[in-house]
This record gives structure tokens, C-alpha cells and sequence, in this order.
């Protein structure tokens, strides 16, 4: 049984991100051409939660557009001083009468955490009746992740942040994924009292599990099946690691639905393309946008498809490029079913190549090709006589000169 529809989520998302070096809101950075953010959102609708809030501060005017284009749906609250997680989430209080029972608490810098995993940590803490549910991995190597300290038992005691960990303490892999699900009354009357007594001196959310457990309350958790789904993005190298598991969770999601990817290593495909079955792409191709391609296609290496709309039975050549931005807006490439585009091709969008086209390699296309015709566009080739001697004699005296 889920219990999403009693469920409000907060997403934080208000932090600088010192380590990442940028001037640029941590969560727009892009991995698989989307930023963090939109992989966030994506996994949280899907579980269909009442309500959905972020908390924004460091560029937030940023984040605020790109919400309000890409998920309008999502309220953002402002905290103009980050002052820690905990007084992160205390900025959602004023709506207290709208929250659901249940609320799901995410970093804003975890693209990698997956719907199912986040309703299995809602239903874990609902079905059991603790007023806590905290999501945790085990990880080998656990440096910069808050640990997770239990009794013999196995009964969680409390979260503590790796700068306020003993070194006993830091030896404990089992990690803390910055993810929880809490009974709205026990989250906001416990928070008024978490004060900022820690190496960071802020105001910690995870005070609040230590808090409820000396009062002989309930916390639970659940280990994350995949380890990976844990991982937030602090740095650069986090940022690429990252993607390197998002490029292969997209790319074995193609091939398992019938898609031939012929190096998926090299093959960059972005989260809301479309390949239709039995098509193939060859080594180092970059699919990008709302590019939607049919049955049957061979998509040559090297070619680079942004927000293209292809048909059934195509074949793309190697190096086949779309160019779909002028510097001012996007436009699309339309390339209708059997056609052939030979290699090292640019299509200039808006452009349609229509139904059993072929297009000669080498060509520049700026305008629409007709059904079944043959599209050559190439300047016209001239051999001069003896050029490449007078041409190197030119460059010799010039270099003597």
C-alpha cells in the first residue's frame, strides 16, 4: 500500500554549493543535458504526492524561472539565510494547514534516487508506525556522509555528521542518504528545539531523530537496495561520476526495451528522448532534448540529434549533425520515414526531409527536400592545375620574407 496521497514532499535546494566552484545554483548543473534538479522532480511525481515545495536561497531567481517553466506545479519557498537544513525545512511551517500526514524530505543534489525507492521509505514509515523513516546505504567508502549510529539491537539512536563523528564513529559505513520521511506533528514540534551546537554551527535536521529516540519514540530505516541511489553531488567530481551512472541507467533502459546500443559508454542519450525498437546507435552518438526516433533507424557514430523528430527506416550517416539553434530560438528537424542522410551532413532546422528522401553526403541542408527526392548540396568542386605547388612556393616565401 502506498500512502503518497497523504504525502507532501519539501526539496531543498537553497545551499551555495561551495565545492562545485560555480557562480551557478548547484541543482542547475547539467548531467545528461538536464540539470540535477529536473531528475529530483522527475522521481518525485511519479509517486503523486499532495503537494510539492522548494526551498531555494543562493540564485534563486535561477531556479525559480526554470521551475516555473519546466514544473509549475511545484511551489518554491525562499530562505534568504541558510542557516542549516533544519531551518531549511521550518520555512514550510507557514503552510502547515495544507502538508500532508506524511513529509518526504530530499536533497535537491540526489538525481539518482528513484520513485520506487522513495515509496518503499514512505510506506516504511507508515506501515511501521515510527514517526521517522530515515533512507540509508552502505557504502565503502563512507567519507563526507553522516553515520548512522544503532544499539546492538540494530535500533537507530541518532545520525552523526562526519565533522561531529568520532573516530570510532567514522569507521561505520552504513551512511545517511539526507533523505526521510516524518510524521508532519513530530517534524515541526521537534524542530523549534535543534540548536546549532556542531562543528558547522547549524541548525542540523538530523538532530531531530536523536531527539525522538530519547523520548522512546519509533525511528526507522531502510537500506537502499543500490548504494548509488544515495549519492549527492558536492563537486566536480561527484557532478561526473554522477552522470556516469546516469548515462548507463538510460542507456540499459533503452536496450532493455528493444533499442541496440552499440558502445554504451560512448553514447550520450538524454532522459526524455524516444527510440523506437529494433533501431541502433552506433558508438559516440549525442541524443539530446525531445528527439523522438522511430522503428528500424540506424543512427551512424558521431552524429549529434537535438530535438529532432524522426520516422521508421531511417539511416543517419556518420557525423550526421542537426543544427537547431540560430542564437535566438530552437527549431526542429523533421525527418520523415525511410530516408537516407549520407555522412557528415548538416540539416539546418526548421528543415523536413520528406518520406524516402536521400541526402547526399557532405551536404548542407537549409531547406525542405521533398518526398523520394535526392538533396545535393555541396559547393562545386575545382582542381587547379599545379595549386598545391604554387601554393606551398607562396607559403615558403612568405615564411622567408
Amino acid at each position: 500500500m502506498c500512502y503518497c496521497q497523504k504525502l507532501s514532499v519539501i526539496i531543498l535546494a537553497a545551499g551555495k554549493g561551495k565545492r562545485m566552484k560555480t557562480e551557478t545554483a548547484k541543482v542547475l548543473h547539467h548531467i545528461c543535458y538536464q540539470p540535477i534538479l529536473y531528475y529530483v522532480l522527475s522521481s518525485v511525481k511519479k509517486i503523486n504526492p499532495k503537494n510539492i515545495f522548494l526551498i531555494v536561497g543562493y540564485q534563486a531567481k535561477g531556479i525559480k524561472e526554470y521551475i516555473e517553466d519546466k514544473f509549475p506545479e511545484v511551489e518554491t519557498v525562499y530562505q534568504q539565510k541558510q542557516l542549516g537544513t533544519a531551518h531549511a525545512v521550518s520555512m514550510v511551517k507557514k503552510f502547515y494547514s495544507r502538508l500532508g500526514n506524511n513529509i518526504l524530505i530530499i536533497p535537491g543534489d540526489s538525481p539518482l534516487i528513484t520513485s520506487d525507492t522513495l515509496k518503499k521509505l514512505v510506506d516504511k514509515k507508515a506501515a511501521g508506525k515510527s514517526l521517522a523513516s530515515i533512507l540509508t546505504a552502505v557504502s565503502p567508502n563512507p567519507e563526507g556522509y553522516g553515520r548512522i549510529i544503532k544499539d546492538k539491537s540494530g535500533n537507530v539512536l541518532k545520525i552523526v555528521e562526519e565533522t561531529d563523528a568520532t573516530e570510532e564513529e567514522k569507521q561505520i559505513n552504513e551512511i545517511n542518504s539526507s533523505i526521510y520521511c516524518f510524521d508532519k506533528i513530530a517534524l515541526f514540534k521537534n524542530i523549534i528545539n535543534i540548536n546549532t551546537k556542531n562543528q558547522q554551527g547549524e541548525y542540523y535536521l538530523t538532530d531531530i531523530v536523536e531527539k525522538l529516540v530519547k523520548k522512546g519514540l519509533k525511528v526507522s530505516c531502510l537500506k537502499v537496495k543500490n548504494n548509488w541511489e544515495a549519492i549527492g553531488i558536492n563537486d566536480r567530481v561527484q557532478l561526473y561520476r554522477t552522470e556516469k551512472f546516469m548515462q548507463k541507467r538510460i542507456n540499459i533502459k533503452f536496450m532493455e526495451n528493444g533499442v541496440t546500443i552499440k558502445d554504451p559508454d560512448s553514447c550520450y542519450i538524454g532522459a526524455e528522448v524516444k527510440i523506437g525498437r529494433d533501431s541502433v546507435i552506433e558508438p559516440f552518438c549525442f541524443i539530446k532534448g525531445k528527439t523522438k526516433i522511430g522503428k528500424n533507424c540506424i543512427i551512424g557514430s558521431f552524429s549529434q540529434l537535438t530535438d529532432c523528430e524522426i520516422g521508421s527506416g531511417v539511416n543517419i550517416g556518420t557525423s550526421t549533425v542537426t543544427v537547431n539553434y540560430d542564437g535566438f530560438k530552437k527549431f526542429k528537424t523533421i525527418i520523415e520515414d525511410n530516408v537516407f542522410i549520407g555522412s557528415d551532413t548538416m540539416l539546418i532546422a526548421p528543415v523536413r526531409i520528406g518520406k524516402g528522401a536521400i541526402v547526399a553526403a557532405g551536404s548542407v541542408i537549409t531547406e525542405d527536400v521533398a518526398p523520394n527526392c535526392l538533396a545535393i548540396a555541396r559547393g562545386k568542386q575545382k582542381n587547379i592545375k599545379d595549386g598545391a605547388i604554387k601554393y606551398r612556393k607562396k607559403k615558403k616565401e612568405s615564411k622567408n620574407k
